[in-house]
C-alpha cells in the first residue's frame, strides 16, 4: 500500500466511520478540504463514485460500502503498527486515556488490572466513565470502550476478550420461601430480577445438550448490574449475575447459584478502540496492556 493510496484509503474508511468530511477531519486532526481533496482522488483513481454527498450525512455507495470493506481491515493494521512504531519510539507514556464500559465490568475486568497498569507506566492518567448506557464515544471523549454483546464493530477497531459467564443466583432468604429449585422450569414460580437490557427470554443448556426457554416472572425491572445485584441479596428475586461478580458471595454463603448443571451462553466482550486514538501512544499502551491481561492463560 503506497502511501497516497493509503492516505485516500484512511480518509475515506474515517469519512464512512465517522459519517461526515468534518468528523473525519477532526479524528485524523486535519481539514475538511484535505479530506474532500483525497476523496475526490481516491474516486479518480479508482473510476467509482464512493459517497453520496446528497444529504446532510455522507454515506457511501455500494461501490463505497465495498471499497471500505476492503481498505478498513488494512488501514486499521496500520494504524495498529503506526502505535507500536510510536510507543517504541516513545522514551515515556504519557498522557490521559479515557475508558468507558457498564460498571460491574469495568470492576471486575478492568480495575483489578489498575496496580500493574500503574506500575507500568505510572504518567499515564486514567479515566473511567461506567455507564451501562453505552457511552457516545466522540460526545464524551473516550478513547477504550468495554462492550457486551453485540457492538457497532464497523466504526472501531474491535478486540474481542473472554467472555463473560453468567448465571442465575439467588440469596438464601428467597429460596427458604419456595420448594426445592432444581431445573430452569422451576423459575416460573418465582419472581426474577431483570435488567432492561437483556433479552425477554431465558435460555439454559445443560451438560446433555438439552435446552429450556423459560420467560422470566418479573417482579423487578432495573436498568444496571448493580442493582440487579443489590436486589438479588435482598431477596427481591433470581437475578442473572456475571460468576465472576457472584462468586464471593457465594463462598460465604449470602447467595445460592441455582441448577448448576444448566448453563446460559456467555455473553461476548469486546474491547473498542477509536482509531485515530490509536496514534497516542498512551492510548495504543493501555489497549496494549488490557489485551495482554486479558489473554487465557
Amino acid at each position: 500500500m503506497n502511501d497516497r493510496f493509503y492516505s485516500c484509503a484512511k480518509a475515506l474508511v474515517a469519512t464512512v466511520r465517522a459519517g461526515s468530511m468534518s468528523a473525519a477531519a477532526a479524528e485524523l486532526n486535519t481539514t475538511k478540504s484535505a479530506i474532500s481533496q483525497k476523496l475526490a482522488l481516491f474516486e479518480a483513481e479508482l473510476g467509482l463514485v464512493l459517497l453520496d454527498r446528497s444529504g446532510r450525512a455522507v454515506t457511501p455507495t455500494l461501490a463505497g460500502r465495498r471499497i471500505f470493506e476492503i481498505c478498513a481491515g488494512p488501514v486499521d493494521a496500520a494504524l495498529e503498527a503506526e502505535a507500536e512504531l510510536g510507543f517504541a519510539r516513545s522514551g515515556k507514556i504519557a498522557g490521559r486515556v479515557s475508558i468507558s464500559g457498564p460498571n460491574s465490568l469495568l470492576g471486575t475486568m478492568f480495575v483489578p488490572l489498575l496496580t500493574g497498569l500503574q506500575t507500568r507506566f505510572p504518567d499515564v492518567e486514567l479515566e473511567l466513565h461506567a455507564d451501562d448506557s453505552r457511552s457516545d464515544f466522540a460526545a464524551d471523549d473516550i478513547d477504550l470502550a468495554f462492550r457486551t454483546g453485540s457492538a457497532s464493530k464497523g466504526r472501531f477497531i474491535s478486540t474481542a476478550l473472554p467472555p463473560a459467564r453468567r448465571a442465575p443466583y439467588a440469596s438464601p432468604t428467597l429460596l427458604e420461601q419456595v420448594q426445592d429449585v432444581a431445573q430452569p422450569a422451576d423459575l416460573l414460580s418465582l419472581q426474577c430480577v431483570v435488567r432492561t437490557q437483556e433479552p425477554s427470554k431465558w435460555v439454559f443448556k445443560n451438560e446433555d445438550g438439552r435446552q429450556e426457554v423459560i420467560t422470566p416472572l418479573i417482579g423487578l425491572r432495573v436498568n444496571t448490574m448493580e442493582l440487579a445485584y443489590a436486589a438479588a441479596l435482598e431477596g427481591q428475586g433470581v437475578a442473572l449475575l456475571p460468576s465472576i461478580l457472584a462468586q464471593p458471595d457465594e463462598r460465604i454463603g449470602r447467595l445460592v447459584r441455582l441448577f448448576p448443571n444448566w448453563s446460559t451462553d456467555p455473553v461476548s466482550v469486546t474491547l473498542l478502540c477509536r482509531p485515530e486514538r490509536m496514534s497516542a501512544p498512551s492510548v495504543a499502551a493501555v489497549r496494549k496492556y488490557i489485551l495482554e491481561a486479558c489473554e487465557p492463560a
